[in-house]
């Protein structure tokens, strides 16, 4: 078997590259997925928050094009993401306030509809909500939350219809290579040959680089989130990011609360160990959450999902070529990918198909950590406590 590209990963960022891949007909890509796409990784798990607001110019420009790309294919090729443009609002406490109006305006130069309220004006909007050591809200109209695993699927279905080969139950062992270039991937079932490998298989892709002699800076995190109900109807209205506690909360429409738990970093070898969520720290989501909506004190806990997922030290994804020849990575996006994996995907496509490196994606490149690099382009002088 010979293709031009291999994909290793069949989560959302796997599977977006896929799809724009295959849109130009001009490559044979095959897709691998060790498990049923879209895998067991943090696709699964993700809480599926949409939003553009960041700290950096960057992340900002990623989720606002991935927001036009989910509106656009939703209407012109009919493909279900599971998009509800309900809202996002993100809280800071006060000591960010000017930060938040830097990062608001430079979104307002994109061209996103977006708003800043005060703790009091926010407080009118909001039925359930405590103010309190809120500095000021930011609230964008057109985001809201997706369906992770649901995205995965229509990119992948739509990159079948389009010519794409799949492979699920198929787990790439090894990258194979000869004279410092790629010639296809070794996996559980047999050797395939390709002229380019991208592995998008986040915190199982430092496993395959290693065996390459490339030692890449991420690190596993256990992630996931609880589901809450209450008694009370509509507690929220749209989606959450409150940085003065570290808590993301959004709705589902059958009236269920998603919070996210606290991460914590884990070895890789454990993580088949680690995949119940626990009482105490679903508790203690809904407390952290509790302090914003007290009304959340009462709720009860209605399960969860547990997942992992890679990291960086700046928090923010190695996308990009290496230095062996046809080895291409998108790995390490730290619980993020789902919200910028649309734009992701096309501009790695457009890397792939025209040989070229794009303004898009050239802040994530693997060499930015080369000879102990202590600062990046992400450690801007406009973040919070938490993002």
């Amino acid at each position: 078997m010979n293709y031009d590209v291999i994909i290793v990963g069949g989560g959302v960022i796997g599977a977006s590259i896929a799809y724009f891949l295959t849109k130009s007909k001009k490559f044979n890509v095959l897709l691998c997925e060790k498990g049923k796409p879209p895998g067991d990784g943090a696709t699964s798990i993700s809480g599926g928050l949409l939003r553009v607001h960041h700290t950096n110019n960057a992340n900002q420009y990623l989720s606002f094009r991935s927001l036009q790309l989910y509106k656009e294919l939703t209407a012109a090729k009919q493909m279900d993401f599971g998009y509800h443009p309900i809202g996002f609002s993100l809280m800071v406490g006060p000591q960010y306030v000017e930060n938040l109006k830097i990062n608001v305006q430079n979104m307002v130069n994109l061209g996103l509809p977006i708003k800043v309220y005060s703790p009091n004006e926010y407080n009118l909007e909001e039925r359930f909500i405590n103010v309190e050591n809120i500095g000021a809200v930011s609230y964008e109209p057109l985001g809201g939350y997706g369906n992770p695993a649901k995205t995965s699927l229509a990119f992948i279905n739509e990159g079948l219809k389009q010519g794409l080969h799949l492979m699920e139950g198929t787990e790439v062992q090894d990258i194979v290579v000869n004279k410092n270039k790629v010639v296809g991937v070794q996996t559980n079932l047999s050797q395939i040959f390709a002229k380019r490998v991208i592995i998008a298989s986040n915190y199982w892709g430092g496993k395959l680089t290693k065996n390459l002699g490339i030692d890449l800076p991420i690190y596993t995190k256990r992630l996931g989130v609880v589901f809450a109900h209450t008694d009370t109807d509509k507690v929220l209205s749209h989606s959450y990011i409150d940085d003065t506690s570290d808590t993301y909360m959004r709705p589902f429409p059958d009236g269920r609360i998603l919070i996210g738990i606290k991460s914590s970093e884990c070895d890789i070898s454990d993580i088949h160990f680690k995949r119940k969520i626990q009482n105490e720290e679903a508790l203690e989501a809904i407390d952290r959450a509790s302090k914003r909506f007290p009304i959340l004190q009462k709720a009860k806990v209605l399960g969860g999902r547990i997942g992992f997922d890679s990291y960086t030290p700046d928090q923010y994804p190695l996308i990009g070529p290496t230095e062996y020849e046809g080895l291409y990575l998108s790995v390490g996006f730290g619980g993020g990918g789902y919200k910028i994996a649309p734009a992701v995907g096309e501009a790695i496509a457009k890397e792939i198909l025209y040989n070229t490196k794009t303004n898009e994606l050239k802040y994530y490149r693997i060499n930015r950590f080369e000879n102990e690099k202590k600062y990046t382009y992400f450690q801007t002088e406009s973040m919070y406590k938490y993002m």
